[in-house]
């Protein structure tokens, strides 16, 4: 480990792409910067893309903070289909009618059930098939105790039915699977998680975000952000 690298205090964006794991970027960056001493503010599933905030060095202790910050997704979905997982890794679990599913019905019901403190139930985790014969797939199928997420608001920014896309404003985690699951039901039809993008989370987007081909010491160096004493984040002179 260099010196420079031992120096390395502060967090950084990243932009995540679809089809990897959080744990496997991790490891490639761990393995970059030559130091085990990093920490994400929030995994994204393997199917789902966007920007993820870490810590690195001493600074993995404002990690936690980072996470109650306001986030921004989009969220795709499709209704008349349930899986056993809430989202495109599962299994159908249930199949309904959704034609009688207007824009107005939907707005009225993210509105009305969906704005504000809510508690969810966390998702079944994804159904990969090489899990699914196994007791550990079973295992992770069991309910979780439900959890309280704020969510600002929700906007529809596309209505082609059977397919729906949301912007989500929430403040700290949100489930968007089990959104999507549960507006589904309350449209008395099925639904499930398609797609999902996180936009922003904080004061980070993708203007900001390192892609894979800067995941290099150099330039994370060149582009972490300290903490001051608020405790939010500016950009450090260069």
């Amino acid at each position: 480990m260099t010196a420079a690298v031992k120096n390395l205090y502060g967090v950084f964006p990243i932009y995540k792409p679809s089809g990897c794991s959080t744990s496997s970027i991790l490891k490639m960056i761990k393995s970059n910067l030559g130091t085990d001493r990093i920490a994400h503010s929030g995994a994204l599933n393997n199917y789902s893309e966007g920007i993820m905030v870490l810590g690195v060095g001493k600074a993995v202790k404002y990690v936690p903070v980072i996470r109650e910050h306001t986030r921004m997704y989009l969220v795709r979905g499709v209704l008349g289909v349930a899986t056993n997982t809430y989202d495109a890794c599962g299994d159908y679990s249930r199949v309904s009618p959704y034609k009688h599913v207007s824009e107005d019905f939907m707005r009225e019901a993210l509105n009305e059930c969906y704005v504000g403190k809510i508690e969810q139930m966390p998702p079944v985790l994804p159904s990969f098939r090489f899990l699914q014969k196994s007791k550990l797939f079973e295992s992770r199928l069991v309910p979780r105790e439900p959890s309280a997420v704020t969510i600002n608001s929700i906007e529809i920014i596309e209505f082609e039915p059977p397919y729906f896309q949301l912007h989500v404003h929430s403040v700290g985690r949100v489930y968007t699977s089990t959104l999507v699951n549960d507006l589904g039901e309350m449209l008395d039809s099925a639904a499930h998680l398609t797609h999902l993008c996180r936009v922003s989370q904080g004061d980070f987007g993708f203007r900001e975000a390192l892609h894979f081909y800067d995941w290099n010491e150099e330039t994370v160096q060149n582009n972490l952000y300290l903490p001051s004493n608020d405790p939010e984040l500016n950009k450090p002179t260069q």
